[in-house]
């Protein structure tokens, strides 16, 4: 009959302890049989395969013997206490396993993050809004002007820059006496630029405002100085609610030319005519609305199940997710072009948004699982099947190899799993949504 003792205390609404304790009888008996197996297996010289004397294997094999009579204590207890626990363990967060020898008693103690128990809100039926498919003749006009503005020509012009004209330039800021590049090293675009192109008096220029502005009207060899007022909520910051002067003197101008829409262009877009082309950018501007509008279902219903049901979160979980939200963030950001610095900076502010972000998406996680419980959403074959051949195509490896790779890694398919389940319940609940069609908000039909 097995002395082994179990005992759970709360150390929060999240966290507990398991402690598994081990009498030094179990303890011996353990290391016992364990000696008698590496008796039988062990190869010495001058004895046949398990004649070896005991005194000598213990002797021989000391250090092997005392670490594997540690990992099945530990292995043992796991199983006793964090296996066979009448709550469901989120992860193992630290564990303590002191002195384990023979004639000792031992003492095994978990430090466990948990699943909280709570009700599951009601979510079939949860109200949703999308915004019209329809591809508007707006719209249609809008993406024909991007594909051929793609295909625009940049022509040397004698002239004064218009809006959309591109100007080769140089602009070099201050505030007062005091260089901006200095105060924004990391951001030359606010300070100084030696040789820029600029798109004269375009709305949506990344750069400086009054520059952009300014360049309207400018010829090539042309300077003057132009203001700009940064808003208080600027950023960097170090340039909020400041007023700087830029000296910006336009090198060269080009006019861009729009290609006519003749048949050598319809042909390269794969089209036969206008009316062809026409069709074609409205399918695909539909195409991007339903898209949109999925995406924005799924989203509606994330934050629906957060907003329903209240209850604390394992604090190792959104840990991780914490620093996965930071990584991809991290790594966005620094493809388009963002400092190390200027994440030191913010640091605080980012960690915040990530840990609010990441309490969310673990709250969510928690709650689709709980209703794929529920509903007996499982993982089939065919759902790994095409999740592989999808990452197959995403990485360019055959799926064959990662079949391979994949069952050298129980993680990695335990993990894939979970996220065939989850996305199947988000399937689940948006199919079961109440839908409502709504006209996009102003703001929306800018973007």
């Amino acid at each position: 009959m097995s002395t082994v003792k179990t005992d759970v205390k709360d150390i929060n609404e999240t966290r507990k302890t398991i402690t598994v304790s081990f009498t030094s009888e179990e303890v011996t008996e353990q290391e016992a049989a364990l000696v008698k197996d590496f008796q039988r297996q062990a190869k010495i010289p001058g004895f046949r395969p398990g004649k070896a004397p005991e005194k000598m294997v213990r002797s021989r094999f000391a250090k092997d013997i005392n670490q594997e009579l540690k990992q099945r204590v530990i292995s043992q207890a796991h199983q006793e206490g964090v296996g066979g626990a009448d709550f469901e363990v989120f992860n193992i967060v630290d564990l303590e396993d002191g002195e384990i020898a023979p004639g000792s008693d031992a003492k095994i103690i978990f430090t466990v993050d948990v699943v909280p128990e709570f009700e599951l809100p009601e979510y079939e039926g949860i109200r949703v809004t999308s915004e019209p498919t329809e591809a508007t003749e707006e719209d249609i006009d809008k993406m024909l002007t991007q594909i051929l503005n793609q295909r625009a020509e940049y022509n040397v012009v004698e002239k004064a820059a218009e809006k959309g004209d591109y100007v080769r330039c140089s602009y070099e800021g201050k505030i007062g006496d005091e260089f901006v590049a200095d105060l924004v090293p990391d951001t030359p675009m606010f300070g100084t630029q030696k040789v820029t192109w600029e798109e004269a008096g375009s709305e949506d220029a990344p750069g400086v405002r009054a520059v952009v502005d300014g360049l309207v009207g400018m010829s090539a060899g042309d300077e003057k100085e132009v203001t700009m007022e940064f808003p208080e909520d600027f950023k960097p910051e170090a340039l909020a609610g400041k007023t700087a002067t830029y000296s910006l003197k336009a090198e060269e101008v080009r006019e861009k030319v729009l290609p006519e829409l003749n048949d050598e262009l319809l042909k390269s877009l794969g089209v036969e005519d206008e009316a062809g082309l026409r069709k074609a950018i409205a399918e695909n501007i539909e195409n991007q609305k339903k898209q949109q509008n999925a995406n924005g279902e799924r989203q509606q219903v994330t934050e629906a199940l957060i907003k329903a049901v209240d209850f604390p979160v394992p604090e190792s979980g959104v840990q991780s997710e914490t620093e996965e939200v930071l990584r991809d963030f991290m790594q966005r950001n620094m493809q388009q072009g963002v400092s190390a610095e200027e994440f030191e900076k913010h640091k605080e502010q980012l960690h915040e948004g990530a840990s609010k972000a990441a309490h969310d998406r673990l709250k969510s996680r928690l709650i689709l699982s709980k209703i794929a419980e529920k509903e007996k959403i499982k993982a089939e074959q065919d759902d790994f099947s095409r999740m592989i051949m999808m990452e197959a195509q995403n990485t360019g490896q055959k799926p064959e190899k990662l079949v391979k790779e994949l069952q050298k890694d129980q993680s990695r398919i335990n993990r894939m799993r979970s996220e065939i389940v989850l996305g199947k319940t988000m399937d689940l609940l948006v199919d079961k949504a109440e839908r409502a069609t709504v006209e996009p908000s102003v703001e929306d039909s800018e973007k």
